[in-house]
């Protein structure tokens, strides 16, 4: 009974959390007046976009997953989604959801060296992913794409350069065990040199294994090339599920000025400079982002219900049922991964 009790009072928390990091800038009287001018075809094929998401991500653990050895079923990949994107939402630069994925990971006895590597195997590979569609999309449609105004165009293109600096990190962290080491050794006299820092032995030894769980994770690229392919149009296919949402949603208002690509172009470039922003889910940048996008694809008088419409679907929504999914998978019908 006193499981139950906790576990109910902590749903109550992250609801509110929820509400505080995510909904509480939600217009709920003008997101139902939009929906009620839009066409329910195309809603609900937002919807299903949105799945699209879910489902593929699902599909890239459970390939990996079965990589290691661990062969799970999609109850509990979906499980391991829903855990992420609802931690992912509610935490600065989303940065909450991965670690409670591992841990729900560990529940069903698959070791934090493999999930670790699956974490780090899982961002690099989506950041290769959003800069291909990026690098795609600015040379087809350069001049349209930077014609918004200054602090987005600026916005975009930081974003574009910092993830690319982040590949290349963790590329060298992967595949360079003189850079790796170099910048280990860095870390630690910053460390020893920091007054701040208390307990230096403890955060060199986590550094250090940190490191191990990088270059790990070029066994997979290493061993298995072919995973490697499979898991770049796996995450390929989740990310562009995504985007054609922001396609469906514009259809749903009866406008056909713009085509599909440049929609999506430009929501990749909202993408960008949203996740280059520290707050929990992008949340406001992207908003900002999106708001400057849709005055011009939908005029100014829809460009607001065109924004809450599609971070309703794409983010709000799905982070709602996520913290729902998560509750029933972690408290309610949690089966191991054994007895599958």
């Amino acid at each position: 009974m006193k499981k139950y009790v906790l576990s109910a009072i902590l749903f109550v928390v992250l609801i509110i959390l929820t509400y505080v990091f995510v909904l509480k800038g939600c217009d709920f009287n003008l997101l139902i007046e939009s929906i009620k001018n839009t066409n329910p075809f195309f809603v609900f094929l937002t919807i299903l976009c949105v799945f699209g998401y879910v489902f593929f991500g699902s599909l890239f653990l459970k390939r990996i997953l079965w990589y290691f050895g661990s062969k799970v079923s999609f109850y509990h990949t979906f499980g391991y989604i829903f855990t992420e994107i609802y931690f992912s939402a509610i935490t600065p630069s989303n940065m909450g959801g991965q670690p409670v994925q591992m841990i729900e990971m560990k529940k069903d006895k698959i070791s934090y060296q493999s999930s670790s590597v699956l974490v780090l195997f899982n961002t690099m590979m989506n950041r290769i992913v959003l800069i291909f569609i990026a690098t795609i999309f600015f040379i087809i449609f350069n001049k349209e794409i930077f014609n918004i105004n200054p602090f987005y165009n600026w916005v975009v293109i930081l974003g574009y350069i910092t993830t690319i600096l982040v590949i290349l990190l963790f590329a060298a962290l992967i595949y360079s065990k003189k850079i790796a080491n170099l910048l280990l050794k860095l870390s630690n006299f910053l460390i020893e040199h920091l007054k701040l820092i208390k307990n230096k032995d403890k955060l060199k030894k986590k550094l250090a294994k940190s490191l191990k769980e990088y270059q790990s994770c070029s066994k997979i690229t290493k061993e298995k090339p072919k995973l490697v392919i499979e898991s770049f149009i796996i995450l390929f296919s989740q990310r562009i599920s995504l985007l054609l949402a922001s396609y469906t949603v514009y259809k749903a208002f009866g406008l056909n000025e713009y085509g599909i690509l440049l929609i999506m172009a430009f929501q990749v470039c909202v993408t960008l400079g949203s996740d280059l922003m520290p707050t929990p889910g992008g949340v406001m940048i992207n908003e900002g982002l999106l708001l400057s996008v849709n005055n011009m694809l939908y005029g100014e008088s829809l460009a607001l219900s065109g924004m809450l419409l599609l971070r309703s679907f794409n983010f709000y929504f799905l982070v709602i049922i996520s913290a729902i999914l998560y509750f029933v998978f972690h408290y309610i019908k949690r089966k191991p991964a054994s007895d599958i």
